[in-house]
């Protein structure tokens, strides 16, 4: 990106002005233009009735194929939801009994060891209701290593794979690709969370070639809150049981049958529709710089960060990878001498006292982790160093 697009950027998002947000792996910042299409498209259908109602319906429509487009995907393999979490839930409504290897005996899920917390909730539910037990495998940039944990924990009763393609808690990239066409050849089905990858870099659901993908538009697509993505392969749509029943997701005839696209997961409903049909702004925003653009800048700043951190090995420990490709705009760091409860306490504090936005990381890994938004500047990771050396250590 160069100055004058940067510049649009940050002038397009006036938080930014106030204090340090490092934190787009949980919630993207939307641009003025964005927000203003969301407000503008709520008091027209607000006001509109009915026949705005319906209008907006067709916009749905129309953006839905468009970030169809945008992930490589077939303009009936993609659903709508309301966030990742519901997706997830929805490519979970999978036929567990019948894929058990035994009756009563449960399905083995081989779950990786870098998952966000309600995925890891989801199938620890599945496993106390007795339809799955989960295996962990490891997570890792290396394909022939996470190949190897694959190959060591696979079982005759293994029917489904859980893999990230981006881990929340350090930003690591791993090749669901490689993981997708292991299960393909074993006939394993493959689900890949991908909440933090569509927007950071190119993503193309034929060519990774999983059964099930899901993500959002609000994280690195920099969308409003409230729209979910749910990927299905074509082939795969028939080995699912859509969990609602409702207008979008049938056919209106006796007997009644599910409509032969991934839309049968996407309840059409009274629904905020608006805020669906805004998704055709906020590719807009972002197709007004560019995926190349974005991820050029992006891949800027976490080199930047990275080599920061490495710069002061007495102080912080770099826990991703170094190179992009395996890797992202998210890069998590360990304190010397700081533990999860410092770093908490430390974030809570910024945040309540408005200097800045950030998020810490538990689960074993007594991390921050900060994220390298297209909006962000060099000078804002220098001045969060400078409250680590005041207000942390």
């Amino acid at each position: 990106m160069d100055a004058n697009d940067i510049t649009r950027a940050r002038q397009a998002i006036p938080i930014l002005d106030k204090t340090l947000y490092l934190n787009t792996g949980t919630s993207g910042l939307p641009a003025q233009p964005v927000i203003e299409k969301l407000i503008e498209l709520t008091r027209y259908c607000e006001l509109g009735g009915l026949p705005a109602y319906y209008e907006l319906c067709e916009q749905i429509t129309q953006a839905r194929n468009r970030v169809a487009a945008f992930i490589g995907a077939n303009e009936d393999e993609l659903a709508f939801t309301y966030n990742a979490s519901h997706s997830l839930n929805a490519a979970m409504w999978l036929r567990w009994e019948a894929m058990r290897p035994a009756p009563g005996v449960p399905v083995d899920v081989l779950i990786s060891d870098h998952e966000y917390p309600t995925t890891n909730m989801t199938f620890q539910y599945l496993e106390q209701i007795g339809k799955a037990r989960l295996i962990r495998f490891k997570l890792s940039p290396c394909p022939e290593e996470m190949l190897e944990s694959l190959n060591a924990n696979v079982t005759a009763a293994t029917r489904v794979v859980v893999a990230s393609h981006v881990d929340c808690n350090t930003g690591m990239r791993a090749n669901v690709k490689a993981v997708s066409a292991w299960c393909r050849s074993r006939g394993i089905i493959s689900y890949i969370d991908g909440a933090q990858a569509v927007g950071q870099f190119k993503v193309d659901m034929h060519d990774i070639g999983c059964d099930l993908y899901i993500s959002n538009g609000h994280k690195w697509l920099y969308g409003p809150n409230g729209v979910g993505l749910l990927y299905v392969r074509k082939a795969f749509l028939d080995q699912m049981d859509p969990p609602m029943v409702g207008a979008g997701t049938i056919v209106w005839e006796t007997p009644i049958k599910f409509v032969d696209a991934a839309t049968r997961f996407e309840l059409a409903a009274t629904r905020p529709v608006q805020v669906f049909a805004t998704m055709n702004a906020v590719l807009d925003w972002y197709e007004s710089f560019g995926m190349a653009t974005i991820e050029a800048r992006m891949r800027e700043l976490s080199d930047y960060f990275k080599r920061r951190v490495l710069e002061q090995p007495d102080k912080y420990t770099l826990i991703c990878p170094l190179p992009w490709e395996q890797s992202s705009a998210m890069a998590s760091i360990q304190f010397r001498g700081k533990t999860i409860q410092d770093i908490g306490e430390f974030c809570g504090r910024m945040f309540k006292e408005g200097k800045a936005i950030l998020r810490p990381v538990g689960e074993g890994f007594d991390a921050l982790r900060m994220s390298m938004a297209y909006y962000n500047v060099e000078d804002e990771y220098e001045r969060m160093f400078k409250l680590f050396e005041t207000e942390l250590f």
